[in-house]
Formats: structure tokens, sequence, C-alpha cells
């Protein structure tokens, strides 16, 4: 797919939408928040790898916002989530409900899952072979209402230099990627998760505030 060109095209539109960014996302291992599966225990197998937990909470704004409304936030969040870390599925261990006069409240716990994974050697190649930059950013605070996307301009954004790219490897199951950035007012070492790519990106997540705060970013190969 000729991802380079959907994602500079998006560079001309503003104020996205949620959807409008993810249908830009079709690469083959990484699942969109809309495609992630709710599936029960049984139908776990043996491919799916498990990725961590997560949880989502959603409160109405008011005292009468319709609790279907409110449930259905507090489930796009556990999706979002759950994409960013990599998952394709999750099994949902704990939901409740407060749909009382003073308050309208959901909230869920779940395990994610992942039925597919990058492989270290092919991110090697795609490191040493082509030229990389920042092309999109999603941040996401559980405690927050929603979360938020950042677009790069591909014209405007440096490539990063091969030292500010260390290998990558893989750690308690995890394809690691560290990247030198400046932060403040010096460089740092920070390490990312591989969580998908294909010929052109990489996808790669962190989590700033465990259990709180997390984002993703793509790199893009440069033309």
């Amino acid at each position: 797919m000729k991802k380079s060109l959907l994602l500079l095209a998006l560079t001309l539109v503003c104020n996205l939408s949620f959807a409008q960014i993810d249908n830009q996302l079709k690469i083959e291992n990484y699942t969109i928040p809309d495609e992630i599966e709710i599936i029960v225990e049984s139908e776990i197998t043996e491919e799916m790898k498990k990725v961590g937990t997560v949880f989502a909470k959603a409160k109405g704004v008011t005292t009468i916002a319709a609790i279907n409304n409110v449930n259905n936030r507090a489930l796009r969040k556990l999706k979002t989530e759950a994409s960013m870390r990599g998952g394709s599925h999750i099994l949902v261990t704990q939901e409740t409900q407060e749909n009382t006069v003073f308050s309208k409240t959901s909230a869920y716990s779940a395990i994610i899952y992942r039925s597919n994974q990058s492989n270290v050697n092919e991110i090697k190649e795609l490191l040493e072979s082509k030229e990389f930059s920042y092309r999109f950013e999603r941040k996401y605070n559980r405690n927050k209402f929603d979360h938020k996307d950042k677009l790069f301009n591909q014209l405007l954004n440096q490539p990063l230099q091969k030292n500010q790219l260390n290998p990558p490897y893989v750690k308690n199951g995890k394809i690691i990627l560290e990247i030198m950035e400046f932060i403040g007012n010096r460089n740092r070492l920070i390490k990312y998760e591989v969580i998908a790519n294909s010929d052109s990106q990489i996808l790669l997540f962190k989590e700033e505030i465990p259990g709180k705060e997390m984002k993703m970013i793509i790199l893009e190969k440069v033309k």
C-alpha cells in the first residue's frame, strides 16, 4: 500500500477525526481501534500472545447523559489503548456500570492479546536500508476524555540520523528500539516498543506514566 501518499494527503486536512486517521493505518500486523475484537476465554488460541492488561472508564458529562453513550466511550477508550499497545483482541475481565440520577459511569478491565508480531531482523533491515522521520503521534491519558493525534509534515521534518537509532533488540518478548531524542535541554535515549511495521512505516509505543499516560508514534520512510 502507498502509505506515504495517503498520510501526506492528510497534511492538507484540518481537524481530522478519529476514523479519518485510523483509516490510513492499514498496516498488516497493526489493528486499529475499531477492529479490535472482544473475545471470550474459549476463543483464545495458541497463536495469541498476551500483551498485558488495560482499564478504561468514562463518566457522563451531565446527570442526564445517556448511559449507552457513556458505555460506548469507555469501550472506545479501552480499544484505543489496546490498539496502541499492539493488541488485536481483548478479553473483558470486569465490567461495571452506574446508572443513577447522580452518576452515569461505565468502566472496563480487560486482558490484551496479539495475534501477530513484527520480526526484529526485518526491523533491522528496514532501518539499515532506509531513512525515517517522525510522521504521526497519538497521545492517550486514561484520565482524559479522549486521545490526541498529531501529524508531522515530512517536508519540514528532518530525517533521523543513523547515530540517533540504536539497533533494535528483543527483551522479555518485546522488540525494543532506542531513539536519541532532544528533550528539554539535552539528548536522551528513549526506549520504544515496536508494535507493527510495513515496508515504509514503523509503529512504536511508549508508556510515559505507567497505567496512565502513553503514546504511539509512526516513523515513516523518507522519499
